[in-house]
Formats: structure tokens, sequence, C-alpha cells
């Protein structure tokens, strides 16, 4: 189990350097040629900043996430009573109007449970976030919240995207995991599902994934309310 745990740790190093060693070789072109050719060629200058500048943001974030994870993984959440319906509808009205496609919400009153806010609002953003990132800007997200007959409650937010193909599926809760469709063309570490995944099992909960009709991608956080 140790040897496992070692591995593991190696192989998450070696991922988090691997990402982080592209836009560190672009900093340091761009810098190098402002440099070199910025005194003859000032035109160059400002292109050069805007790549240096993206590429910090970008480095930044996936700092910003590897040190979420790195909590995540010595976390030990505080779990308390909470009225699941009143603490999602906050959560959206929270971030109503930050995304382009039209986000709608159906939240069935009085649903409570035992989990850590925090936690939740942080998952909940970060699905909401990647529904936008890979949908249509003249789609609609929806997030609904239910009660099952089992009493378990069921957080879930429905896009229209393209979808997730079923062997993307088995991977996308893994770290620094990104499908070979999106990789170089749409933004991101690798690291939001994985951290949501992390934080769902510190607060006793299952996050799951499944296609939605007739078209896109459903993300369902699931509370046991015993």
């Amino acid at each position: 189990m140790l040897n496992e745990r070692q591995e593991q740790q190696k192989l998450f190093v070696m991922n988090a350097a691997h990402e982080l060693r592209t836009p560190i070789a672009t900093i340091r072109s761009h810098a190098q040629l402002i440099e070199r050719h910025g005194e003859d060629h000032p035109e160059i200058i400002t292109k050069s900043v805007g790549y240096i500048t993206e590429e910090s943001r970008q480095m930044q974030h996936l700092i910003d996430e590897l040190l979420q994870l790195s909590r995540a993984d010595r976390l030990a959440l505080d779990l308390t009573p909470l009225d699941l319906s009143s603490t999602v509808t906050t959560i959206m009205q929270k971030i109503a109007g930050t995304f382009e496609q039209t986000v709608t919400t159906e939240i069935q009153p009085d649903i409570h449970i035992t989990g850590n806010e925090s936690a939740i609002e942080q998952i909940l953003v970060n699905l909401v976030t990647n529904a936008a990132k890979y949908s249509p800007a003249a789609s609609q997200i929806t997030v609904t919240l239910t009660q099952q007959a089992n009493e378990a409650a069921a957080l879930a937010v429905k896009d229209q995207g393209s979808g997730i193909s079923a062997e993307d599926k088995s991977h996308i809760f893994e770290r620094f995991y990104r499908s070979a469709d999106v990789r170089g063309t749409v933004a991101g570490t690798g690291l939001g599902l994985a951290i949501a995944t992390q934080l769902a099992q510190l607060s006793n909960s299952e996050l799951t994934v499944a296609d939605d009709q007739p078209q896109g991608t459903i993300f369902t956080l699931i509370f046991s309310t015993k």
C-alpha cells in the first residue's frame, strides 16, 4: 500500500512538472525574442508580452489548482446539517450572469443533508464552469436538485455540449486527464474534476457522469440524507 502511494505521488509530481514545462518554455522563448530583437523590431514586443501574460496566467491557474488538490488530499472536512436547497439556491444566485449560456435552476425545496457548504460550493461552481467551457454560447445549462426515492439527494448539472466519449468517461476524474479532442483547443489543467471528486468523497457524496439526451453531459453529485 505504501509503495502504491509513493508511486502515485511520483506520477503526480511528474505530471505537474510536465504541465508546467510548456508555459515556462513559451515564456522563456518570448522573453528571449524581446531581448534579442525587441530594440530593432519593437512591433514584436506587444505580441510577445501578450503570450507571456497568457501563459503566466495559465501557470498561476495550474499552481492554484495543484494547491487546492494538495489541501483536499490532506483535508478532513467538518460535516454539519445543511438545508441543501437553500445552499444551492444561494450559490447559483452568486454566479448568476457569469456565463454566456442560459443557466436555469430546478431546485426542490426542503432537502436536508449532512455536508460541507464550502466543498459543495466549490464542486458546483466547478461543474457549471466546466459545462460552460464545453458548451455553445447559445445553449442552456440546467442545475437541478431532487430528492430520490431512496432518500438520497441528487444535485445535477446538465449541458448541451458535444458530450463525452465512453473511453473518456472512464478517465475524466483522473488527475491531469484531458481528452485528445480538447487538449490544445480548450484551456484547462485536467485537475478540476479531480478536485471535485476528492471533495465529494470527503463530503460523503459521489460524483458521477452520464450522457444527456439528445445531446450533452450530466454530472450528478449524490448525497445520502441519512
